[in-house]
């Protein structure tokens, strides 16, 4: 049987929105590092902007519609079990 999920896919706009309202701007950058090691990405590709900035273009062009999808219900589930955000220890700030 097939189920509908009625949630669309997640934007880039949506985790950002997340991440502004939930992240500091250290779990920011950390969460950019993280995604640049989980795709293979050099971190420094994500420009020299602030933290949220980055994020933004690691959201855009590091990840296709299915994994952000994943990657907003990951930080919201994070979230609601009160884990860090970014696996390992928490940043402070």
């Amino acid at each position: 049987m097939f189920v509908y999920d009625a949630r669309p896919m997640a934007s880039p706009e949506d985790i950002e929105i997340f991440c502004r309202v939930h992240l500091s701007e250290a779990d920011a950058e950390r969460l950019v590092g993280w995604l640049a090691w989980r795709t293979r990405h050099n971190q420094a590709l994500a420009g020299a902007g602030d933290p949220l900035e980055r994020l933004r273009h690691a959201l855009t062009y590091w990840l296709d519609d299915p994994q952000r999808d994943r990657l907003l219900d990951w930080l919201e589930r994070r979230r609601r079990d009160g884990e860090a955000f970014v696996p390992g220890p928490r940043a402070t700030g």
